[in-house]
């Protein structure tokens, strides 16, 4: 099972803006960037990612060197899913700030969500040479380390899986492994292609695939419950 990585909540900050009708051009933008930002960071406490991106993505236009906007923008991207999206706004924020240490530990499980474990390490590392006493970043790189060494063995065990599968192409078993192979990798789309596989060369335990604890992952999703359905209804 992979080690959980901790990621750190962003405390948006909702600038103020002041009265008056004395402002230059640049300080009511300003003004108007801010706004948006407060609007964006309301909307992500309410759970509103998608809105709030809208708002936040405005206010990094109009002031594209604020970190503060930009963190909020990459952190948006997180919570909406938009996993690309998010590793290149916190790219932005480091460039912006080096020594964010925020950015570096979110990017840093980003990298580790897509499997990118080098990239991961490299930026826990990065950030414990600038800040040897962040307990989180050090145990962030423990866990993603340990994920690196779980996906290695995980990866070494379809590539036998597959090897089993080529040498006995109608037998069931070595098809029923490799889905079970790529599901404990998190890989849906392999695993429920090579279920299907073993279920047209006979694989008849039918019970045993509601309960199999490798394929936990795939219950949930509605491919693997159509798949079970017409199978049962072909007996």
């Amino acid at each position: 099972m992979r080690a959980p990585l901790v990621a750190l909540a962003l405390g948006a900050l909702l600038v103020g803006v002041a009265h008056g009708q004395d402002k230059t051009a640049d300080q009511k933008r300003a003004d108007a960037a801010a706004q948006q930002n407060a609007r964006g960071a309301q909307l992500l406490r309410e759970g509103k990612a998608e809105e709030a991106i809208v708002e936040l993505q405005q206010a990094v236009d109009a002031a594209p060197s604020s970190v503060l906007f930009q963190s909020n923008l990459a952190y948006a991207y997180d919570r909406q899913g938009r996993i690309d999206d998010a590793v290149a706004a916190y790219r932005k924020v480091i460039d912006l700030d080096p020594k964010n240490a925020v950015a570096r530990n979110n990017l840093a499980n980003l990298y580790s969500k897509k499997g990118q474990y080098d990239d991961a390490i490299r930026e826990f590392e990065d950030l414990l040479q600038l800040d040897p006493a962040n307990a989180t970043a050090r145990a962030n790189l423990e866990s993603v380390t340990r994920n690196k060494g779980i996906d290695r063995q995980r990866q070494d065990q379809i590539g036998a899986a597959l090897k089993a599968a080529e040498a006995s192409p109608k037998d069931p078993r070595p098809a029923y492994e490799t889905a079970r192979a790529y599901a404990r990798l998190g890989d849906a789309d392999n695993a429920l292609a090579w279920l299907a596989r073993a279920l047209e060369l006979g694989w008849d335990k039918l019970d045993y695939l509601s309960a199999d604890p490798d394929l936990a992952g795939l219950r949930k999703d509605p491919r693997f419950t159509k798949l079970l359905d017409e199978r049962r209804a072909q007996r």
